[in-house]
C-alpha cells in the first residue's frame, strides 16, 4: 500500500527471503511456497526494495532515522514463547516456534520420536501436532489442554484437520511432572469466569498418566521486550508495547508497530489489517502535514514539494502502449469474469474426510475475492436495486468497482445491509441515482436527481445544481468532489439507461 501511495519503501529483513512467519514457522502443507513467492513477486514489482540479511543494529530507530527514513514500521511479532514449567521433564520441552522453523527448514531434522505430547490449544499447537505426526519415527501425538472443547482457541477447522490426521485430544487435562517416559496430568474442572471471559480451569486433584517421550509447549507467545527496547521502542513493565490503539503509532513520533506487536498473537489476516490501519494513519498524517504547510495535492511545480517520499516523479509514471493497455484490459476482464462465474455457483459442502481431492477441488472454486471485488449488496438485493459501476479506467478508487444505488427499486427490506460484510446500509450510505425530483428531496442520501442535461446533486449535506456539457464534464455551481464527478459522468457515458423515469 506504502509503495501504490507514492513512497519509497525499504524492508529490512532478517532472514536471507522474505515472508516472515509465513514462509519460516507455518508449515508448508497450510501455506505453499509458491504462494508466498507469488505475493512476494508482486510487492517487488511495486518497486519495494528488500535488504536481506539484515541485523538489529542496522534497524535502530535512530540509525534508520539517521539513514533519512521518514516513516518507521515495526512487523517483528511475538517471538518470545510463554515459559513452561514441568517438574522433573524441562528436558524435554520444546517451545512451539523453534520446532516449527526447523519443521519448515527440513522436517526430517526435527528430533522427535515416540509419543509426544503438544500443550495448548490455539492455532499455533494444531499446526505443532500435525507437524509433529509427520515426522519419522513419531507413533502418536496428543494435544492436552487444560479446558474443554468449547473454549479451545483454536479455530473449529484446524481442529478438525488435526482430528482426520490421527491426533488425539485430552482436554480438561493438565501437566504437572514428567519422569521415565511417563508424563503426569492433572485433571481439571471448570469453575468461575475469569479475565479473558471463560471459565477458569481448576485442579480436582485427581491424576492420570501418560506415554511421553518430548512435550512441545505451544501457550501463546508474547513480544520480546529485550530486543524491542534495543530497537528504540518502549515498553511498559510487563513488556507491553506503548502505542496509539487507532493509528498503532508507537510513543516514537512516525514509528509503528504492526501485527501481533500491537494485539498479541494474532493470525496472519489479522496481522495485515493492522498493517492497512498504520498505512493508513501514516498516510492522513502525510497529509495533515500538507496542509499544514498549505501544499496543495495539485502542485504542478517541477520540484519535489508536492510528495515528501519521492524524489523522482517520473520514477511512478508507466507509458504503455496501446496493444498493452489492450493486453490489460483483456486480462482485467478475464479475471472479473472467473469471480463473477464463481459468484453464481452455489458450492456444496464436501467432506474433507471423505475426499481430500475433491474437498480441494471444491474449495479451489469458491469466491474469496470480496475484499477486492465486493459486490455483495449488488448479489442479494430482490429487486436489483443496487448497480456496480466499472470505475477501472477513472483512476481515483481504490476498488475497480463502485455500488450506484437505484432509489426507484429500493423497498428498503434491509437486505443488503444484514450481508454486507462490511459496517454499513448500503441502501442508505451508497451514492443514489434518483428518479424524481420528489425522492431526492424525500430523502437524505447522498446521490443525484438527473433530468436530460440537468443534474441536482446533494453531496456533504450541500446541493449542487449542475449540467453535463458536449463533452461529456460535469460542470456545476458549486465544488463537487473528483469521485463524485467522474462517478456520474462515467453513468452518463456508459450506463445511460439507468437515467430516466421509471414506470410503475
Amino acid at each position: 500500500m506504502l509503495a501504490r501511495a507514492g513512497f519509497k519503501v525499504k524492508v529490512f529483513e532478517r532472514e536471507q527471503d522474505a515472508g516472515g512467519v509465513v514462509r519460516h514457522v507455518i508449515p508448508q502443507f497450510r501455506i505453499p511456497e509458491e504462494a508466498i513467492k507469488a505475493d512476494v513477486d508482486f510487492i517487488k514489482a511495486n518497486g519495494v526494495e528488500f535488504a536481506f540479511g539484515s541485523s538489529m543494529e542496522s534497524t535502530k530507530i535512530d540509525v534508520l532515522k539517521a539513514a533519512g527514513f521518514d516513516y518507521i514500521f515495526y512487523g517483528i511479532g511475538t517471538e518470545k514463547d510463554n515459559s513452561f514449567k514441568l517438574k522433573g521433564g524441562e528436558a524435554v520441552v520444546e517451545g512451539a516456534l523453534p520446532f516449527l522453523r526447523n519443521f519448515r527448514k527440513n522436517p526430517a531434522s526435527a528430533a522427535l520420536s515416540g509419543h509426544v505430547i503438544v500443550v495448548g490449544a490455539g492455532d499455533v499447537a494444531m499446526d505443532t501436532a500435525r507437524s509433529a505426526m509427520k515426522v519419522p519415527g513419531v507413533t502418536d501425538v496428543t494435544v492436552v489442554y487444560r479446558r474443554s472443547i468449547n473454549e479451545m482457541p483454536a479455530e473449529k477447522e484446524e481442529y478438525e484437520l488435526a482430528i482426520a490426521e490421527g491426533i488425539n485430544f485430552r482436554f480438561l487435562s493438565n501437566p504437572v511432572s514428567c519422569a521415565d517416559g511417563t508424563l503426569t496430568v492433572m485433571k481439571m474442572k471448570l469453575g468461575e469466569l475469569d479475565a479473558s471471559g471463560r471459565k477458569r480451569p481448576e485442579p480436582t486433584g485427581e491424576t492420570y498418566d501418560l506415554p511421553c517421550d518430548h512435550v512441545i509447549a505451544a501457550i501463546a507467545s508474547h513480544v520480546d521486550a529485550e530486543s524491542v527496547n534495543f530497537y528504540g521502542l518502549p515498553c511498559d513493565e510487563k513488556g507491553r508495547m506503548l502505542h496509539d490503539g487507532k493509528t498503532l503509532e508507537s510513543k516514537v513520533s512516525d514509528v509503528f508497530i504492526l501485527g501481533d506487536m500491537a494485539s498479541g498473537p494474532s493470525t496472519v489476516v489479522k496481522c495485515i489489517a493492522s498493517a492497512r490501519t498504520a498505512v493508513d494513519a501514516c498516510i492522513d498524517k502525510v497529509y495533515a502535514t500538507y496542509e499544514a504547510e498549505g501544499i496543495a495535492d495539485d502542485d504542478d511545480d517541477d520540484d519535489d514539494d508536492g510528495c515528501c517520499c519521492c524524489d523522482d516523479h517520473e520514477e511512478h509514471e508507466e507509458e504503455l502502449s496501446d496493444e498493452e493497455a489492450e493486453n490489460l484490459t483483456e486480462e482485467e476482464d478475464a479475471y472479473f469474469a472467473d469471480i463473477r462465474s464463481k459468484k453464481d455457483t452455489v458450492r456444496l459442502q464436501v467432506s474433507l474426510q471423505d475426499d481430500e481431492a475433491a474437498f480441494a477441488a471444491n474449495e479451489a472454486k469458491r469466491c474469496l475475492e470480496c475484499s477486492y471485488l465486493c459486490n455483495k449488496c449488488v448479489e442479494v438485493c430482490p429487486n436489483r436495486a443496487n448497480v456496480a459501476i466499472d470505475m477501472r479506467n477513472s483512476g481515483m478508487f481504490e476498488d475497480p468497482f463502485q455500488i450506484l444505488h437505484l432509489d426507484a427499486y429500493c423497498n428498503e427490506c434491509g437486505n443488503c445491509a444484514t450481508f454486507c460484510p462490511h459496517v454499513g446500509a448500503p441502501y442508505k450510505d451508497k451514492f443514489t441515482l434518483f428518479s424524481t425530483m420528489e425522492d431526492f428531496e424525500s430523502s437524505e442520501n447522498q446521490g443525484f436527481f438527473a433530468e436530460g442535461g440537468d443534474i441536482t446533486i446533494r453531496e456533504g449535506g450541500k446541493i449542487i445544481h449542475a449540467n453535463m456539457d458536449g463533452d461529456g464534464i460535469l460542470n456545476g455551481d458549486g465544488p463537487v468532489s473528483d469521485e463524485t464527478a467522474v462517478l456520474i459522468e462515467e453513468v452518463y457515458q456508459s450506463y445511460s439507461y439507468l437515467l430516466g423515469p421509471v414506470e410503475e
